[in-house]
């Protein structure tokens, strides 16, 4: 159980600080380096809606790592919900992740954070199955 404690409050310490990383003052000067050679227009509005966006991901992530720390507080009560929840997160970014590779990332950056999304899902796998055995 203490494995899945910690793994709920890394998980949510790292979802909480990727909202200060995508903020868009931090973010915006980040930005071309993630996407060179693409016209970013960053004197238009329409790189803020840009950042903005970004900031609404980094949100989403900050709302799930508050709630995987608050979690942990009973972590065998929550598990069941909450690990699901990182999966699908991991999944879907990771695929996003994959598919702006092929696109217009780049690929080194695209690649660090796509083995970020491998490790939080492998180790969740650890943690949910042994949460699982303690059940029985």
């Amino acid at each position: 159980m203490k494995g899945l404690k910690v793994w709920m409050v890394g998980v949510g310490i790292f979802y909480i600080l990727n909202l200060v990383l995508l903020w868009p003052s931090l973010w915006g000067p980040q930005v071309p380096l993630m996407y060179p050679g693409v016209e970013l227009y960053q004197d238009e509005i329409i790189f803020q809606l840009l950042l903005d966006a970004w900031l609404i991901v980094g949100l989403g992530l900050a709302a799930i790592g508050v709630v995987l720390i608050a979690g942990a507080r009973n972590p065998m009560r929550y598990y069941p919900a909450l690990i699901p929840v990182v999966f699908i997160t991991e999944t879907i970014f990771g695929i996003w992740d994959i598919y702006s590779a092929m696109n217009h990332e780049d690929v080194v950056v695209a690649l660090i954070t796509l083995v970020i999304h491998v490790i939080i899902i492998a180790t969740g796998l650890v943690v949910w199955k042994n949460a699982k055995a303690l059940e029985v």
